[in-house]
Parts: structure tokens; sequence; C-alpha cells
């Protein structure tokens, strides 16, 4: 694994960050979902994002309230500390901090991600954002007006997060910290998993369960990422993107239905969608290289335009 870095950022947290590779490669920056660290489901697809014969320049990182990033007290009242685009903030700022902007960078958003991978692009503009890539994920979350025109999230997810959930009694316990990670991490597969991916689970729930306990994220994720998750995102800014887009979705998601996957399609111009048929709301090892297949064709057409640009 590569080095722990860090970045202070102007909007408020110290963010940890890794990068792969060479620096004068294209870079793509991962962004993960809701309460989820960048230990967590990347280790598969940076490999596949960056062949040797056509390497790029990966950086991931924790969000604020995960793995090794500043945790944040949640507020007594049950009120959020934070809103989504203090995420998006971090995210641009950790860009910045990399010169990313100066360069250009590819944005990829899997499940609350996305929203943050969207605002990042508006943010950033089209000069800096060669590409985005929207992975299972929604224009909206939660939260809809009658004119999203879009079914309700499923509850099938939520009930199998919420079954797998569950603490050790005694919280020293590190052996069941680790397992519920694992439950956690693996609610959401359609398939049994392979030994490979009980396997990859366990080694990943283990990694980020030290990180957390040592940095006091796992007491804050849920509840603060919950708060500023909860309010509809901001589908209206879709319309503005001007990078090529992709967005990523599995046909037996059970969070976001289809329908949403469609309608991010839609909102975004000249965007394409790519339907994972055997997969939930998950990242499994039967689908990664079609997944990174996808993001690394709308990271070629961010390259064309950008080379296009230059030479006109």
């Amino acid at each position: 694994m590569p080095e722990d870095q860090f970045a202070s950022l102007p909007s408020g947290p110290r963010l940890c960050y890794q990068v792969f590779g060479n620096r004068s490669d294209p870079a793509i920056l991962l962004i993960s979902g809701h309460a989820t660290a960048m230990t967590q489901k990347t280790d598969g697809i940076v490999r596949l994002l960056s062949p040797p014969e056509n390497p790029r320049f990966v950086v991931r990182y924790d969000h604020r309230d995960t793995g090794l990033s500043t945790s944040f007290p949640s507020a007594e009242d049950g009120e959020p500390v934070y809103k989504l685009e203090a995420l998006a903030d971090d995210a641009v700022g950790l860009i910045r901090h990399l010169g990313l902007d100066r360069s250009g960078v590819h944005l990829v958003g899997t499940s609350l991600g996305g929203p943050i991978a969207w605002q990042v692009a508006s943010k950033l503009g089209s000069a800096a954002t060669r590409s985005l890539a929207l992975v299972l994920t929604s224009p909206t979350g939660r939260q809809q007006l009658p004119s999203d025109g879009l079914p309700p999230l499923h509850l099938e997810g939520q009930w199998l997060l919420g079954e797998a959930f569950g603490v050790p009694e005694d919280p020293d316990d590190d052996e069941g910290w680790v397992e519920s990670y694992a439950r956690m991490d693996l609610a959401l597969a359609t398939r049994p998993p392979t030994d490979a991916e009980r396997a990859e689970s366990r080694a990943e729930s283990e990694l980020t369960y030290r990180r957390e306990r040592a940095s006091g994220t796992m007491w804050t994720k849920q509840a603060n990422h919950s708060g500023a998750s909860g309010p509809r995102w901001p589908r209206e800014l879709l319309r503005g993107i001007a990078c090529p887009t992709v967005v990523v979705h599995a046909a037996k998601d059970q969070i976001f239905p289809l329908a949403h996957a469609e309608a991010l399609r839609d909102d975004v111009p000249g965007a394409t969608l790519v339907v994972l048929e055997d997969c939930g709301h998950e990242i499994p090892h039967r689908v990664r290289r079609r997944m990174a297949d996808a993001i690394l064709a709308n990271v070629e057409k961010g390259e064309r335009l950008m080379a296009a640009s230059a030479t006109a």
C-alpha cells in the first residue's frame, strides 16, 4: 500500500490520501460513498484503471469522518454537522493541493460519491474536469420533488444493511469490530461471495477498522455522513456538466432503481449509460473489469477532447 499523505484544507479537515503512479500521467480521482474509507473496495479498481501499458496517476482519499481524516464530533441535538457540499469542497481542496486543477482530472464518484463528483465538476468547470463517471448513484438521493418524476429508493438495500449492522458488546473487542465491518461490506452481495472476495473483505475491513479506531472516525462517520446526504442532492447542476460523462449502474441495485441511472444519463448532455446486469449495489470481482473498461473508455474521450482543444 502506498504511503499515507495528508493535506490540511481551507474547508476545514485534514484529509488523508494516497497516490498511485506518475504525476505526469492523466489523473483520476476516486470519490467513495457514504461512510466509506479509501481502503474499502478500491484496490482492485486502482489496478484496473492504471494498467502497465497505459498508466494513470490515480488518487484516492478518506472523506472527512472516515479513515485517517479528521473526525468531526456529532451534534448532540442530532442536527447535521455539515452539508454535502462540504464533502465536495474537500475534494476540490485536495485537487488544488495536488495541482490537478491546472493539469486536469478525471472524476469517478461511487454511490454518495456521485453527487460529490458532479458538484466538484461544477465547481472546477470544464477546463479542469476532463471526464466524469457516476457509479451506482442517483440524481436526487432519498429526498425528491414531485417534479423529479422518479420512483422512490428501493427499501431492500436499507433492510439488508440494517440486518447486517451490529456492534460488539465489548467496545474493545477488535475481532468483533472487524467482523462487523466485514458484514456491512458484504451485505449487498447478490451472489454468495467467493473465497477470494471474503478474504479481500476481511483484510480491508481489518485495515479500515484499525485506521478508523486510531482516528476516531469509526464513531462519527455514520451519523455525520447520514446528516450530510439526507437532503435532496443538487440535480439541477447536472445540466451544466460539459465533460464526457458515463453512468455505470447495476441492474439489481438494491438502493437506487435503474430509472435513477437513466435520469442521470438524460440530465447530463451527451452522457452514456452502462448497465451491469449481474450485480447489485456492490463492486464484486466479476464486474470490476467491465466497470473499469466503461470508466476508461470515458477517460479516453476526455483525453481526446483535451488533445483536440490544445491543437485547435
